[in-house]
Order: C-alpha cells, then sequence, then structure tokens
C-alpha cells in the first residue's frame, strides 16, 4: 500500500513537518519512519517527535471534534456520500461502547480522520471527549514512537537488551492496563 522508499525520502527530506502532516492525517507510518531515523541516524529526537506527534493529533482531533458538535454531519454527508457507511459504523459503535471508542478511534485505519467529528456530532460531552483525546493522543504517539525506534534499534545493533526498551515496554504495559481499568470502570456507570 505504501511505498516504503518513498515515505523513508519524505521523513528524511522534511523531517519535522513530516511528522506534522503525518499526524494531521493517518500517518502512523510517518510516525514509524521518523522514529526509526531517530533511532539509526539521530538526524531526528525521538522526544522532539514524541512531542510533534501528540500536540497536533490532539489538537486537530479536538477541533475536529468541535466543528462536528457545531455543526453535526450531513453537511460532511452532501459532500462525500461514500462517507455515510463510516458514519453509521460510527454511530453504532458509538451506541455500544462510547468510552472505549473515544479512547480507540484513533488506532482504527480508515475512519480515523471522520471519527472524532461524528463523535462530536453525537453530542457526546466536550469534556468527556477531551479526557479520552489526551489519552489516546499519548498512547499513539508513545507506541509509534517506541515501535519505530525499538524496531530500528533491534535491527541496527541485533540486540533487545537497551535499558530504554525495557523501560519503554514497562511504561506501555502500565499504559495498556490503565486504559482496560479506566474502560472497565467506566463500563460499569
Amino acid at each position: 500500500m505504501f511505498d516504503s522508499g518513498l515515505v523513508a525520502s519524505f521523513v528524511k527530506d522534511w523531517g519535522y513537518l513530516a511528522v506534522f502532516l503525518g499526524s494531521i492525517f493517518e500517518g502512523e507510518v510517518i510516525l514509524l519512519t521518523a522514529s526509526a531515523f531517530a533511532a539509526v541516524s539521530g538526524c531526528l529526537s525521538i522526544y522532539t517527535i514524541f512531542t510533534i506527534a501528540f500536540t497536533t493529533t490532539v489538537l486537530v482531533d479536538q477541533l475536529l471534534f468541535f466543528i462536528g458538535y457545531k455543526t453535526g454531519t450531513d453537511w460532511l454527508i452532501r459532500r462525500f456520500p461514500k462517507l455515510l457507511l463510516a458514519r453509521e459504523k460510527v454511530f453504532s459503535l458509538l451506541n455500544r461502547m462510547d468510552v472505549f471508542f473515544i479512547f480507540a478511534f484513533r488506532f482504527i485505519y480508515g475512519i480515523r480522520t471522520i471519527s472524532p467529528i461524528i463523535i462530536g456530532a453525537a453530542k457526546i460531552k466536550p469534556c468527556r471527549f477531551i479526557g479520552y483525546n489526551i489519552l489516546s493522543g499519548f498512547c499513539w504517539a508513545f507506541i509509534g514512537c517506541f515501535l519505530g525506534y525499538v524496531i530500528a534499534d533491534v535491527l541496527a545493533d541485533g540486540s533487545f537488551d537497551t535499558m530504554p526498551a525495557v523501560l519503554a515496554i514497562s511504561i506501555g504495559i502500565a499504559l495498556l492496563g490503565g486504559g482496560i481499568f479506566l474502560t472497565r470502570k467506566f463500563k460499569r456507570r
């Protein structure tokens, strides 16, 4: 689906701007590639990549949420009728498991960009969306940076014994456990 040489070239040529643009859209491949560059060549900082990815994805999804909250989705469906099916899928997922979906939409390929608009149109309380949006954005940026960095580091060194990798795995497991705990807690309510 993606030409890996083209993505690598884009990230190499544009650096942090590529990370910014990738974080606006479904840019996991760009995030992974930039993180790999940070591990192997050191031409990019993993901390800067994380900060850009986290901040951009949270702010863009928050903006899209408020657009949906204020305007609904009818204007979008009139302009792009093929999105009707995506809207129905998102509404269905929201009705069945709203907390989990608000947290997880960022990880679902194909509906990531439209989901915050539809969540807003569903009149989910803004403060509820903000909290899950920040948590989800943090997890998305962390996982993307972690995977790209560690995979490139392992491929370059041939070993998986670095302390940052062990620490990152521990934090990732804690975040996943916390997300599962919160989801179950809100489901009980």
